[in-house]
């Protein structure tokens, strides 16, 4: 049973950008106790390598040591190139995850992405892409969207699992006001799991782009389970407010489209150097903001 969480779409110490090891640790012990035998993964990513040193400061090192439990980097190892429709670059994608004894959870944190418009259960599955170098896939506007939904076609999670003890709202996926949130989405449809995701996050699903694209443009809707407990509307309120917008998003992702053609050796070997810099700025300008939604409570 693998276990992707999203670990390269995150910055250090922001605990909202990633995926909550403590949930995941969760996830490994049910796992275990249902008899399945479960691995945590994830693919190196422009300027982050899933090495010890990541897991480390992430927390991930204490988790699987804890629970004999090994983690794969899905940039290691046999991959399978694959051409798809609508994507003029293949996908470079892990074996690993294409065996069909190997089922998928998918586990990231709901959070805004000021390029794609949410990161759900598809995006978490384009980081399982085993190319370091996803640049690539952003070199031309409409790519990115693309390749997203085409990775989450070929790796379809069998569960697909958003949770945070804080969602991360504002400008995600790195810059985010933590919200307390303390709800999990779940569902073993992918499309299902963002649409509720969308409507959390308070971002239009039929413009999310790369959901459009695997929806086939059909209309997509959910029943919660009746246990359910849906977030009151302070909460809604709080997540939206200065949240990414559609109009945004066209904004962040022209802004953002030059930097994509920075040489990839460049990327990997100096950006990781100034991490630090994303985690302040973060904590200056978003994480002061966390609780003045909330100060009435």
């Amino acid at each position: 049973m693998a276990i992707k969480i999203n670990l390269g779409g995150g910055i250090h110490h922001v605990p909202t950008t990633y995926s909550d090891p403590r949930i995941c640790e969760a996830l490994i012990k049910q796992v275990s106790r249902l008899g399945g035998d479960p691995f945590v993964c994830e693919a190196d990513m422009r300027a982050h390598v899933m090495n010890d040193k990541m897991l480390r400061i992430r927390g991930y090192s204490d988790v699987l040591r804890r629970n004999d439990t090994p983690f794969v980097n899905l940039s290691n190892g046999r991959t399978v190139t694959m051409q798809c429709r609508d994507l003029d670059v293949p996908l470079v994608l892990p074996e690993t995850l294409l065996r069909p004894d190997v089922k998928i959870i998918s586990f990231a944190p709901p959070k805004h992405h000021w390029e794609c418009g949410i990161t759900g259960s598809q995006k978490n599955m384009y980081g399982a892409i085993s190319e370091y170098r996803k640049s690539i896939y952003h070199r031309k506007y409409a790519r990115i969207d693309h390749a997203v939904a085409a990775a989450a076609r070929l790796l379809s999670p069998d569960l697909s699992i958003l949770a945070g003890f804080d969602l991360g709202g504002g400008l995600g996926p790195h810059f985010c006001v933590p919200i307390p949130f303390r709800r999990m989405i779940v569902a073993k449809d992918m499309l299902r799991c963002d649409k509720a995701a969308s409507d959390v996050l308070g971002y239009p699903y039929h413009l999310v782009k790369y959901a459009l694209i695997n929806t086939r443009g059909q209309d997509v809707d959910y029943d919660l389970h009746p246990a359910s407990d849906w977030p009151d509307e302070a909460t809604l309120e709080a997540i939206k407010a200065g949240s990414v917008t559609p109009a945004g998003v066209r904004v962040w992702k022209a802004l953002l489209f030059p930097q994509y053609y920075v040489p990839h050796r460049f990327q990997i070997a100096v950006y990781p150097h100034f991490e630090f810099l994303a985690t302040w700025l973060n904590r200056l300008l978003f994480e002061t903001k966390a609780a003045q939604p909330f100060a009435h409570k």
